[in-house]
């Protein structure tokens, strides 16, 4: 049985979450300072749903189910995230291609850090 308060508190520990979320301040702050607040606008609407889009990942990872059902929890939740980021994609294109640009970054924060586990593989050291 998952404990929800006991998954919660883990997923908010996660480092790769922290990462995210500092990833977005860090291009929330630099595109806004630069000028382009159609773009910090886009990536402070869309990292929210980036990090539920991670979320969903990492929440079917943590329950270690067997080979089967977890291939059928991870190709639901990749189709869903598939579904939500096209549907944020769409919305955002109404906006301003600033706004969409902003969107897409949002969306894909998480995919920055994976950067730091190519580095960690190549050097063997910890960068997150």
């Amino acid at each position: 049985m998952i404990n929800v308060n006991q998954d919660a508190m883990s997923f908010l520990k996660d480092k790769k979450l922290k990462t995210i979320v500092i990833l977005a301040i860090i291009t929330v702050s630099i595109t806004f300072i630069l000028g382009f607040k159609g773009i910090a606008a886009g990536v402070l609407a869309a990292a929210p749903v980036g990090i539920f889009n991670y979320w969903m990942m990492w929440d079917a990872v943590q329950r270690k189910l067997a080979n089967k059902e977890t291939n059928k929890v991870l190709l639901g939740r990749l189709l869903m995230r598939m579904i939500i980021s096209i549907a944020a994609l769409l919305a955002a294109v109404q906006v301003g291609i600033d706004f969409l640009f902003g969107v897409m970054i949002g969306l894909f924060l998480h995919l920055f850090t994976y950067a730091f586990d190519v580095l960690n593989i190549l050097t063997g050291k910890k960068y997150q």
